[in-house]
């Protein structure tokens, strides 16, 4: 299916996704992952991160979090992803990430992801190979052109962790979708090792420009298991 009206970046309107089959939350997932903390220039997170603009002006901070994640198991089958938070925002009943631009590489994940979280997904095509001992590229494609280009590469020993050390205000998202909030907590569980980003790029027209920022740490997850759950929706305005 091509990008609406022709026009490289925009997000394919609801009506004209393909259907397919429903699957409510929660979903019970497994899968492995690569997560980077990036500083980002405050210019690329208000003006090329793709932040809705009623969220515009709220911002908290400028670290932003992308994931890398390859799911092997889910409720709607495997699925790749590749997402940024690009900073925590205000919605007036909290502070909390938002996903602002993510691509899966299945409908049934767009679909079903929009649904149920409010999450902003668009597919893509994912290319990823092991190109050396630990290192990983990775690049993500749509209609052919190449708008995301990375190389990860991890190290050190894989130690057991969990999602139940930290806060839950940082593991708490909230999205705006269609005059909605959509707020859920997710849960994981799993192994992680240390990490490194080797190179990558970015065209800003369908993502963020991460190459711009700075990467304040990265991990690199080879299996975990996530949950996630209901959302509490709530009508805004």
């Amino acid at each position: 299916m091509s990008i609406s009206n022709g026009q490289p970046g925009l997000l394919e309107p609801d009506e004209a996704l393909p259907q397919v089959p429903l699957k409510p939350a929660p979903w019970r997932l497994e899968a492995s992952a690569y997560v980077l903390a990036v500083r980002m220039p405050e210019d690329v997170i208000d003006r090329a991160s793709f932040v809705p603009p009623v969220l515009a002006g709220k911002r908290r901070g400028q670290t932003a979090y992308v994931l890398y994640v390859d799911y092997k198991v889910a409720d709607v089958g495997p699925y790749q992803e590749l997402l940024v938070a690009p900073a925590v925002y205000d919605f007036g009943e909290g502070e909390y990430p938002t996903i602002t631009r993510i691509y899966v590489s299945t409908y049934e994940s767009v679909v079903n992801g929009r649904r149920n979280w409010g999450i902003p997904k668009d597919r893509a095509d994912f290319a990823a190979e092991t190109v050396a001992k630990n290192t990983d590229a990775v690049r993500v494609s749509r209609d052919g052109r190449v708008f995301a280009d990375m190389k990860f590469q991890s190290y050190g020993l894989a130690l057991p962790v969990t999602s139940w050390v930290l806060p839950a205000g940082l593991r708490t998202l909230m999205q705006y979708w269609h005059g909605k909030t959509y707020r859920f907590t997710i849960s994981a569980k799993g192994s992680m090792k240390m990490a490194k980003m080797i190179e990558w790029r970015f065209d800003p027209e369908y993502f963020p420009d991460l190459a711009r920022g700075k990467v304040l740490a990265a991990a690199y997850f080879p299996h975990f298991e996530m949950t996630f759950p209901v959302s509490q929706v709530r009508e805004v305005g």
